[in-house]
């Protein structure tokens, strides 16, 4: 499975992609809050930098399993779906997000 199969899996099946967008835009405007106020940020520039943490979460989502998943040569994608089914990594991840901390929380 590629970078952008996983994604759209991703967002298919699990809340996970949503659930840290709400967490990161919640911190984005909990930052820009901090700001002077000739310094703040308009919510272009917040949902830009969410947009970012939301790339790099799915990047990072997806190097950690890649690593993990063993690929079958004929059906690759079959390989990951098994291994996100089996170890329940929808889940895990989803819980996982309600205890994200980031910088300064």
């Amino acid at each position: 499975m590629d970078r952008e199969e996983f994604e759209t899996y991703l967002n298919a099946n699990s809340r996970a992609v949503a659930l840290f967008r709400s967490r990161a835009l919640s911190y984005q405007h909990s930052q820009n809050r901090k700001r002077a106020a000739s310094k703040q940020w308009n919510e272009a520039v917040i949902n830009s930098a969410v947009d970012k943490m939301v790339e790099q979460f799915v990047d990072n989502v997806y190097e950690k399993l890649r690593t993990s998943i063993k690929e079958s040569k004929l059906h690759p994608y079959d390989s990951w779906i098994n291994f996100i089914e089996t170890y329940e990594v929808m889940d895990n991840l989803e819980e996982s997000i309600a205890e994200i901390k980031f910088n300064d929380e």
